[in-house]
């Protein structure tokens, strides 16, 4: 039996397991669950996946697995950020399926161009979600509270104090932190619509406070079934 799995620091309540098996269910291959501890190696994922077809990497490993990978699509190299890893003739392909699974959200919403939106996060998933607005036609603004290390972003980036200088031009914000509440402030956002957020486990404080806020509001599982298919087709089975 030939496996693919979801490598992370924790993945126990993942859903990607059971909507690949889905899809897998009368093929040789079957999606499993690994759990690694946050000190995890370049060298050490390369040995995992010597034993996997592919590998979707989650929290903390994605830098971990942009370093790993022996060949990197312009995704991946777009957003320093590898979310899967699979083999294409014994080389190692590293891959930014969430780019393109927030892009066709963006679409299938038809949310307008040429608009401004604040990305709270500096992770993997943030360049993700900032590569994919600015594909789309619109200005990401990354917001961090690391501002000072994410000066090589490709992306605009300010802190959380400086969000009430973006008052009246922010369009749409995202969360793209694992937090519940990273940012509750929404009345200073005089002209936002959207608050969008990639957790889909539950409905976040996050997203209720914006709806209570007037905002329509986006979950996450809209991106993980469209990054999801997108992984799906490239392992090769």
């Amino acid at each position: 039996m030939k496996k693919v799995a979801i490598i992370g620091s924790s993945v126990s309540d993942s859903a990607s397991p059971d909507w690949h098996n889905q899809r897998l269910l009368n093929s040789f291959v079957r999606y499993v669950k690994i759990q690694k501890k946050e000190s995890l190696k370049e060298k050490e994922l390369v040995l995992i996946m010597k034993d996997l077809l592919a590998a979707n990497i989650t929290s903390p490993f994605k830098s971990v697995a942009y370093g790993a990978a022996e060949m990197l699509t312009s995704e991946a190299v777009r957003c320093r950020s590898v979310n899967l890893l699979y083999w294409k003739k014994n080389i190692l392909i590293g891959d930014n399926t969430d780019t393109l699974g927030f892009f066709n959200e963006l679409q299938n919403k038809s949310i307008p161009r040429n608009k401004t939106w604040l990305v709270l996060g500096s992770g993997g998933a943030s360049r993700a979600c900032s590569d994919a607005l600015k594909n789309h036609g619109s200005k990401p603004i990354v917001v961090s509270r690391n501002k000072k290390k994410n000066t090589a972003s490709r992306f605009k980036t300010i802190s959380y104090d400086e969000v009430k200088d973006y008052s009246s031009s922010v369009y749409g914000i995202v969360n793209a932190t694992p937090e519940e509440l990273p940012y509750d402030n929404f009345s200073v956002l005089k002209n936002c619509v959207c608050a969008w957020d990639l957790n889909y486990k539950k409905r976040s404080d996050f997203l209720i406070k914006a709806e209570k806020s007037g905002l329509l509001t986006f979950d996450g599982w809209g991106m993980f079934v469209s990054q999801a298919r997108h992984a799906y087709f490239r392992w090769g089975i």
